[in-house]
């Protein structure tokens, strides 16, 4: 075992592949199984889906609805496996954390940020019905939840002894690249795709920032497990990623070469 303080010994590659799974299947997650699902349960049928936007020809609550639905269960799923499953490999473990992270991160950020703002979009059809009642609600759940879950995922590190904070930062750094790459795609405003898919999952997830400062602290005091080379998670975190670039990213339904509109 690796004396407190020791250097990390986390492989690079392993860490990057990690961040970009985890990063790929979040999106998959709130735009394709959470939007989809919420347009076709309401009668309707998906007319533009990238990596970072949805519609729907039917603007429904229960079709917005379905994509922080989808973040708050997965994120919640990865923190029953973190806690229940005891030994998790060193590679798991880290992309359970961060797949837990970058969704409950999603899913309270963009709920703090749409109750202050009043933007228009996922949750629109919630706070604007009352929006004197769900607007305050809706920013102090959001940054409620946004502090508490980063609070517990830097907790849980220590139980784990693991993941590292070099470990957490390959990886959270891949999940905001692959985000960019993935908007860049979208050939009628890539720019545009790119800064939303960077504000998603590079901003919004800000909070793994702290959660390594917390790793570094803790690694001070325990030995933390390396995430040694691991071809599987390698060749399976590229290989999603790049199918999704290929069949998602680049736009699927009719609006697929339209301009969206501001």
């Amino acid at each position: 075992m690796r004396p407190p303080g020791a250097l990390s010994c986390d492989d690079t590659a392993t860490a990057v592949a990690v961040g970009v799974l985890a990063a790929t299947l979040a999106v998959i997650g709130h735009e394709t199984i959470g939007h989809g699902l919420g347009c076709m349960g309401s009668g309707g049928h998906v007319t533009l889906l990238t990596s970072i936007w949805f519609r729907c020809s039917q603007g429904t609550p229960l079709s917005d609805a379905g994509g922080p639905l989808a973040n708050l269960l997965a994120g919640f799923a990865a923190i029953v496996l973190l806690v229940t499953y005891a030994k998790p490999q060193p590679a798991g473990r880290l992309f359970l954390f961060m797949f837990g992270a970058l969704n409950l991160c999603w899913f309270t950020a963009q709920l703090a940020y749409e109750s202050l703002t009043g933007t228009h979009d996922d949750w629109y059809w919630l706070l604007q019905s009352r929006p004197a009642l769900w607007r305050p609600l809706g920013a102090l759940g959001g940054v409620g939840g946004y502090v508490l879950a980063t609070r517990w995922f830097s907790g849980v590190i220590r139980r784990l002894r693991g993941p590292q904070a070099h470990a957490i930062l390959l990886a959270y750094a891949a999940a905001a690249g692959s985000a960019v790459v993935s908007g860049l795609l979208w050939q009628p405003e890539p720019l545009r795709s790119a800064l939303e898919g960077f504000l998603t999952l590079g901003v919004a997830p800000v909070g793994l920032l702290r959660i390594a400062r917390s790793s570094r602290a803790i690694g001070r005091e325990v030995a933390l497990g390396p995430v040694p080379r691991s071809w599987i998670w390698i060749w399976v975190g590229f290989a999603l990623f790049g199918a999704f670039l290929f069949i998602q990213a680049r736009g699927l339904g009719p609006m697929s070469a339209s301009v969206l509109p501001r």
